[in-house]
């Protein structure tokens, strides 16, 4: 089964977080673990990863927290997930580009980082649409 881990699954739930409630300023780590449902231990090593790609910075202090280093619109999920992944490879740089396998495995690992290559603020739109649809009253 081809997946992508759980690590970039929760980068990128953590860092949606951060999108939305961007407007806050500093949001606390344990807030984005416990409203999240990621364990926190882990999430700092994310985190950790994220700050030193600059993707995301730390604020000290008794108010401190974390805030996203940039705009959501300048942030790529295909970055994200590159980052955390270390890499998406379908099929390796050394293959034979006139091998059937190969060359299609290349257009799929393509498409895929096309598919990936949204901002954050687009999956941050898609997902409050997607909770505005959810939410209902009867």
């Amino acid at each position: 089964m081809l997946s992508i881990s759980t690590k970039s699954l929760y980068g990128l739930k953590a860092l949606l977080y951060l999108a939305e409630y961007r407007q806050q300023g500093v949001v606390r780590m344990r807030e984005i673990a416990v409203r999240q449902n990621i364990p926190q231990n882990y999430l700092e090593q994310i985190f950790n990863q994220l700050g030193k790609a600059n993707i995301i910075r730390s604020v000290r202090g008794k108010n401190g927290g974390y805030r996203l280093a940039g705009e959501p619109a300048d942030i790529l999920v295909k970055d994200i997930i590159l980052l955390l992944e270390g890499g998406i490879e379908l099929v390796s740089a050394d293959h034979d580009p006139g091998e059937a396998i190969g060359a299609t495995l290349q257009k799929a690992e393509e498409a895929l980082l096309q598919a990936l290559s949204i901002s954050l603020a687009e999956l941050l739109a898609l997902h409050l649409s997607n909770r505005d649809v959810m939410a209902f009253d009867i």
